[in-house]
């Protein structure tokens, strides 16, 4: 059975608190009004708990947010909970660990800061097993490799992953760059707003495309289409995201976007009825068409059947396509 945690119970003044980041923070992109808010009418519900740092100063290890707001509050000293000055850092990281995913939800960027703490005394087998589940991450070696970088990132880039504008996943493929070339991404992906299935997509056009062409990927970024549609003012956003990845699958796959404008325009001249669609094989690497046929009364289904039979041209649907690349 664990002993139960000894503490003393000491008015400190506030200035005699390091108020920085210390070594057990797990807080980052957050707002104090509420909490100041619930301080003014309520008081301070639970002491803080510091650690002696020196002498006369002393490191936070819980309530960090708590310790904030009661300062900007304008007060000068606060009730803290002491812990013993050789109570071990392992000890107060899972005390604070513990302090906060009980009474808050931590976003991704915190996560991460508890884990790269951690892992200064946790193996990462205990890491996968133990802690990613009570995070709430799904727990494997992938997910962890990319968690224990963030806290390294830069800091555009690590507010656009706590505000869920960029995803894990992504942020994995960001890590492989350079530093310029993911704040360009971020950029791009936090003006855009794309979605995450997006994103994917568009980062790996993006290390395709310059890595083709021998460029950075910021020099792809920088291009003068791209520019222009970021520029525009008379675009909304969804159609930017559109023009956007469009200019880049046209970049990443010339070849197929020729083909796919090509059957597009031989189809479209053969007048087929509304509602049939003439369906390519997926990318193009396949031989079978589909033929897709809309209709609400079989009437309607045997009317444009019949037209589909004596329909001139369709002997031409082959694989004219690959005349485009």
């Amino acid at each position: 059975m664990k002993k139960p945690l000894q503490s003393t119970r000491l008015e400190i003044e506030i200035s005699d608190i390091d108020l920085n980041p210390g070594p057990f923070c797990m807080s980052f992109n957050f707002s104090l009004k509420q909490l100041k808010n619930s301080i003014e009418k309520c008081g301070l519900l639970n002491g803080p708990y510091v650690i002696k740092a020196s002498e006369s100063r002393y490191t936070v290890v819980t309530g960090y947010r708590r310790l904030l707001a009661v300062h900007e509050l304008g007060w000068a000293e606060v009730l803290c909970n002491v812990l013993p000055a050789d109570f071990p850092p392992f000890e107060s990281l899972l005390l604070n660990l513990y302090d906060n995913i009980v009474h808050r939800a931590m976003n991704e960027v915190e996560k991460a800061m508890v884990l790269e703490r951690l892992n200064r005394y946790v193996k990462h087998e205990d890491l996968i097993k133990e802690f990613m589940p009570i995070l709430g991450i799904p727990a494997n070696r992938q997910n962890l490799d990319i968690l224990l970088q963030v806290p390294k990132l830069e800091e555009q880039i690590r507010m656009s992953i706590a505000m869920q504008k960029i995803s894990l996943r992504v942020v994995g493929l960001m890590m492989r760059l350079d530093s310029g070339d993911r704040l360009k991404i971020s950029e791009l992906f936090t003006a855009l707003r794309l979605s995450f299935n997006q994103q994917w997509e568009v980062i790996q056009w993006i290390v395709e495309i310059a890595s083709r062409e021998g460029r950075s990927p910021k020099e792809i970024l920088e291009d003068d289409a791209l520019t222009e549609v970021m520029n525009s003012s008379k675009m909304s956003n969804p159609i930017k995201s559109k023009m956007i990845v469009e200019i880049l699958r046209k970049e990443r796959f010339p070849s197929l976007m020729k083909a796919i404008t090509e059957f597009k325009r031989r189809v479209s001249s053969l007048s087929l009825p509304q509602g049939v669609k003439v369906i390519p094989p997926p990318f193009f690497e396949g031989k079978n068409y589909r033929l897709e046929v809309g209709f609400s009364q079989g009437e309607e289904l045997r009317k444009k059947m019949e037209r589909l039979s004596g329909q001139s041209g369709l002997e031409q649907i082959t694989d004219f396509w690959k005349e485009a690349k």
